[in-house]
């Protein structure tokens, strides 16, 4: 089967999770909060290799990581497709449990960014938006990608130290961004030393 169709099938499969969470005999808020948190790992596996896909081809060339860099497209897509059961899951939650409190105004602002920016990268993740936006669209893919980046470990981190598992989702994020970093030194450093 062609790997284009892993966002539907992950989509498919993400809510398959959501509805076994929700189909319980009572479900409530702690089914939608079960929701949330699985959503949010769902699309923390597509996010992480689409984001260390590039560094790890420069800093370990192989096979898989070829493999990664030439499908990111597919597993960022995978990644707006698990997302969208998560705002499904939130917007539930706010609207049916949340009991008139406001959403506090930096978790507000950052989420939505990042939803915003994921639903961009999704529309335009495509060879036309690609030739007709020529560099925003690097512009809107790399901010986009950092903003959600962001989203996911501040979100973890906020928990890490109660929660093992959340620390170790955090550990994760961060070493791919120290990845990155260290791709990016790499290709500096062959720039400035002349090929011998």
């Amino acid at each position: 089967m062609s790997i284009r169709w892993l966002p539907v099938l992950y989509g498919l499969f993400v809510a398959g999770i959501s509805a076994a969470i929700m189909t319980t005999a009572d479900p409530g808020p702690e089914e939608l909060r079960a929701m949330i948190r699985a959503t949010a790992f769902t699309s923390s596996v597509a996010f992480l290799p689409a984001f260390a896909a590039s560094a790890l081809r420069r800093l370990r060339p192989s096979p898989v990581t070829n493999w990664l860099v030439r499908n990111r497209r597919f597993l960022g897509l995978s990644v707006a497709a698990s997302h969208f059961w998560h705002l499904v899951a939130i917007v539930a939650f706010v609207r049916l449990y949340s009991s008139g409190q406001p959403v506090p105004q930096i978790t507000l602002v950052f989420g939505s960014a990042g939803f915003v920016f994921l639903a961009l990268m999704a529309a335009t993740s495509n060879d036309a938006s690609q030739r007709a936006l020529g560099r925003a669209w690097d512009w809107l893919h790399k901010i986009g990608l950092y903003i959600v980046w962001l989203d996911f470990i501040f979100t973890y981190m906020g928990t890490a130290t109660v929660v093992p598992f959340h620390a170790v989702m955090t550990l994760s994020f961060a070493g791919a961004w120290v990845l990155r970093i260290l791709a990016y030194a790499d290709e500096r450093r062959r720039r400035l030393v002349p090929a011998t």
